[in-house]
């Protein structure tokens, strides 16, 4: 009689591998004005674009862009803007990765150096490039065996994250906004920010739903003086993602692709209106946490079967610990107004030890503003390191931390000598350990038939350290059921070493 057997498949995300790499860039910004007028430089100041990845054996090849923004100001009090860029291509190594899976790059500026000379200014930047892997995989295995009173069967459990696929897609936004009329008009735009949220997301059939907004901040000169101008654009968008269910998960990502404004003439014929053509790209990717029981070892009371296995390697779900983590600071600046507030945070390092998660980070604040004794605009950049204690009492030693985070919010208040920075970061840590299963792909019969009726009728075994009660039934050919049974133990009886265990031999196992 053959045996029947019920597949099935699923997918699941694996991170193949991480690296990293440091880029030292020179380029020189050449000034639009005389070098004898130029009093000071305000700032230098940049961004990494990320243009293009591409996977090639062991590698990741990278190449983008940084964009400079600088501010000076001449002699005669006059405020000029410059920006340039300065492309780069980089590689970051990471062994095992090939072409058919997916990178991830980031780019920080570690700093950067500049010195005016003649008529231009000789910039030396240092980046750093952070890329991960990950590759979407397809497992089949044995999820049933049909009717079969000779086949004993052993499972075991997995609790995983399985994929339904990401899309990632652009968003237009054409908008246009007033400046209101008790501030001076437009002559100069100093510093010009786009920063996009999520607000919502929810997994619909076949879909991503996200709401969001893209708060976008304007500095500028008008009337002699330096105003700062906030306007929030909402938007809303779908991103596909074919065999998503309602009830699943989602993680999206926004980032700026491009964004440019114009000035025009308000109602009045008054530079108060601004038109932004603003382009975002959003990822998302929708998963589900489930749990699954895989047939990892079966055996026949009567035949001699065979199996193929699988080694499956899996980054099991054991827990999600979310924390908000506030942070408070006095900055020594002697401000009369704060212009704009810009803050990263970036991830250092983050370990389980000792019943706690821990994770260590900078928190990086520029802040825009205008200073109390000089009236004039200026900047302030500093770093400022946090340390995250969690208490978590799992059963491991050892656990893989994934984390996602994002500023909750941050608040200000200007005093007499400093500024008081209140903010909060949001975490989410998912605790993870690797898990190798080798599960049952296949199973075949050969035919030949097992004979015991030769064996003793009665076998009295003592139990050995490692001993499973599994272990001795399949090399005895017999049930878990029979031994139990014959030796008048409960279900859930825990085998100990030295135990004498009575095996009988079953003729009606044998018919």
């Amino acid at each position: 009689m053959s045996i029947e057997i019920i597949k099935e498949n699923f997918s699941i995300e694996e991170i193949v591998g991480s690296g990293e790499t440091q880029n030292l860039l020179e380029t020189e910004i050449y000034l639009n004005i005389p070098v004898e007028e130029v009093e000071k430089i305000i700032w230098v100041e940049g961004k990494v674009i990320i243009g293009n990845t591409m996977i090639i054996k062991d590698k990741i090849l990278v190449s983008g862009s940084v964009r400079y923004h600088l501010l000076s100001k001449d002699k005669e009090e006059g405020l000029h803007v410059l920006e340039s860029s300065k492309e780069f291509n980089e590689e970051i190594n990471i062994h095992g990765i090939k072409e058919d899976m997916e990178a991830k790059v980031q780019g920080k500026i570690e700093y950067i150096e500049y010195e005016l000379e003649e008529n231009k200014i000789a910039v030396k930047t240092l980046i750093n490039l952070e890329g991960q892997v990950e590759n979407l995989k397809s497992l089949e295995v044995i999820k049933e065996i049909g009717d079969s009173t000779t086949l004993e069967t052993q499972k075991e459990s997995l609790n995983y994250r399985e994929s339904y696929g990401k899309d990632k897609s652009a968003i237009d936004i054409e908008e246009n906004f007033t400046i209101d009329s008790s501030k001076g008009e437009i002559e100069k735009v100093i510093k010009f920010f786009v920063d996009p949220q999520e607000i919502e997301s929810t997994v619909i059939e076949d879909r991503i739903v996200l709401s969001g907004e893209a708060l976008v901040t304007i500095v500028y000169l008008g009337d002699g003086e330096i105003y700062s101008h906030k306007e929030t654009l909402p938007f809303n968008h779908f991103l596909e993602i074919p065999g998503a269910s309602e009830g699943a998960k989602s993680a999206v990502d926004l980032r700026v692709e491009e964004a440019s404004y114009e000035i025009l003439q308000d109602e009045e014929d008054r530079l108060r209106r601004v038109n932004v053509s603003i382009k975002l790209q959003a990822e998302g990717k929708v998963y589900r946490q489930n749990s699954k029981k895989l047939l990892i070892d079966a055996y026949s009371i009567k035949e001699e079967i065979y199996l193929e296995k699988e080694e499956i390697s899996i980054l099991e779900d054991i827990d999600t610990v979310e924390y908000d983590e506030k942070i408070s600071l006095e900055i020594p600046l002697n401000a009369i107004d704060v212009l704009d507030i810009k803050s990263e945070h970036f991830i250092l390092d983050k370990v389980y030890e000792d019943g706690k998660i821990i994770v260590e980070g900078i928190l990086d604040l520029n802040i825009y503003y205008i200073d109390r004794i000089e009236g004039e605009i200026d900047r302030f950049k500093g770093e400022f390191p946090f340390k995250v204690e969690t208490p978590f009492e799992g059963e491991e030693e050892k656990y893989i931390l994934n984390i996602s985070s994002k500023l909750d919010f941050l608040d200000y208040t200007i005093k007499r000598d400093n500024i008081a920075i209140d903010t909060s970061i949001f975490f989410q840590i998912a605790l993870r350990k690797e898990k190798r299963i080798f599960a049952i792909k296949d199973i075949e019969q050969t035919g030949e038939m097992i004979d015991k009726k030769a064996k003793p009728s009665i076998i009295i075994y003592i139990v050995q350290r490692g001993d499973l009660l599994w272990d001795i039934a399949k090399r005895y050919n017999t049930t878990t059921g029979e031994i139990l049974s014959s030796n008048g133990f409960v279900s859930d009886y825990q085998l100990k070493v030295g135990d004498k265990i009575i095996i009988e031999k079953n003729l009606e196992l044998l018919v």
